[in-house]
């Protein structure tokens, strides 16, 4: 579901599978998938046929975020920052959690070049 028209910001599901550590982020709405982009290693962002991100898979993800693994069953906040342009993909992301009943602010950077020639978008994917 797109939260805003005229600021790219769209809502999110996620998903945790505590077995094999991977979060799954995806926007709450229909979209064509069309590819994926490896941003780092076990980080993977898509994109849809309008060059819109969709969804951000993080492997490894309470090793990433240096949480205890079932912290990430219940995201208090997520704020996913994506800017594209001619050169490269970056990705800033905040993700609130509780861990010991403490709320934590746990950050998540990554960046590459833009091989595929994906269009300039600044969009905000968030919870």
């Amino acid at each position: 579901m797109k939260l805003k028209e005229n600021n790219n910001s769209y809502e999110v599901i996620y998903r945790y599978d505590i077995d094999s550590d991977i979060l799954g982020i995806k926007v709450n709405r229909d979209f064509q998938y069309d590819e994926t982009i490896e941003m780092d290693d076990g980080i993977l962002l898509d994109f849809d046929i309008d060059n819109i991100p969709t969804a951000l898979e993080i492997h490894d993800a309470s090793k990433r975020l240096n949480v205890p693994p079932e912290s990430l069953n219940n995201i208090l906040f997520l704020n996913v920052n994506i800017s594209v342009d001619v050169n490269s993909i970056c990705i800033n992301a905040l993700f609130g959690l509780l861990i010991k009943n403490i709320e934590n602010e746990c950050p998540i950077h990554s960046i590459t070049s833009n091989f595929s020639h994906i269009p300039e978008i600044e969009a905000q994917l968030i919870i």
